[in-house]
C-alpha cells in the first residue's frame, strides 16, 4: 500500500491546540466565505469543519470534482445527542434535524455546495476510522484507476454525558488530504496493521498522529497501525 499525499490540511479547535508554536495544522478561522449565508446558517460546527478542511485542499485545479472518502468515529454526534434528548422527553423530532444527523449528511452537503458529482462514501469504524478511510481510498485508486482521491476525516469531542465512555483524548478536529498512488522510486507513505504485541499506544486519535507524520514526512505508530514514510 504505497501512496503519496499531495495536499494536506488539518484543523484543530483553537482552545485544544496543545503547542501553538507548531505549524503542522491550519490556524486559519473557519469562515466559509465561499458558501452562501443561507447555507451556512443551516450548518452545525461539525459540517463547517468538514467543508473548511475539504476546501483547503481542493480550492485550486487540478483537485476539483474528485471522488471522496469521508470518515468519522462518531459523526455529528452533538446533533444526534440532542435528538436522543428530545426522544427521552417525548418531544417530536425535526425531520430536517434527523436528516442532517445521519453519517453521510456532512459529505452530502459538501457534494451539493461544491458541485462535486463524483462517488462518495462515508465510513465509521471506531478507533480505526481514519485508517479504514485510507485503505478505502487506496482500493479506489487501484480498482477504479482514479488519479486522485479526497479523504476527509472529522470528529468532535463527545458531549456530556457521553464523555464517561471516551477511550482516547477528545479533540475536535478535521483533516483533509489529496491522495494518489506512488510511482516507482518516489517518496511515499505506507500503512500497515501491527501485531498486538508490537503496537504503539497513544491516547491521541490516530487521525491526528498520522496527520502530523504526513506533514513532517515522518513515520508514526499508534493504536495498532504503522504509517511509514519511505524516501
Amino acid at each position: 500500500m504505497k501512496f503519496v499525499v499531495e495536499e494536506l490540511a488539518t484543523w484543530i479547535k483553537p482552545e485544544q491546540r496543545q503547542a501553538l508554536f507548531e505549524n503542522w495544522y491550519d490556524s486559519s478561522p473557519i469562515t466559509l466565505s465561499w458558501v452562501t449565508a443561507m447555507q451556512r446558517r443551516r450548518m452545525t460546527p461539525f459540517v463547517k469543519m468538514v467543508l473548511h478542511s475539504a476546501y483547503q485542499v481542493t480550492n485550486e485545479k487540478p483537485y476539483e470534482n474528485m471522488p471522496v472518502v469521508f470518515s468519522s468515529r462518531h459523526g455529528d454526534f452533538h446533533k444526534t445527542a440532542n435528538l436522543l434528548g428530545d426522544l427521552a422527553e417525548q418531544l417530536p423530532l425535526s425531520p430536517t434535524g434527523f436528516g442532517l444527523s445521519v453519517h453521510n449528511a456532512a459529505i452530502g452537503m459538501y457534494s451539493i455546495i461544491s458541485g462535486n458529482t463524483q462517488p462518495m462514501v462515508a465510513i465509521a469504524a471506531g478507533k480505526d476510522s481514519f485508517a479504514c478511510a485510507l485503505i478505502e481510498a487506496y482500493i479506489k485508486l487501484v480498482e477504479f484507476k482514479q488519479t486522485h482521491i479526497l479523504v476527509v476525516h472529522t470528529d468532535e469531542s463527545l458531549p456530556d454525558p457521553y464523555t464517561t465512555f471516551a477511550d482516547e483524548k477528545q479533540i475536535t478536529h478535521s483533516i483533509a488530504l489529496v491522495m494518489r498512488l506512488a510511482t516507482e522510486n518516489e517518496a511515499h507513505f505506507s500503512l500497515t496493521k501491527q501485531a498486538a504485541n508490537n503496537c504503539g499506544h497513544s491516547t491521541t486519535p490516530l487521525s491526528l498522529e498520522c496527520a502530523k507524520a504526513m506533514f513532517n514526512k515522518q513515520s508514526a505508530s499508534a493504536n495498532g497501525w504503522l504509517l511509514s514514510h519511505y524516501v
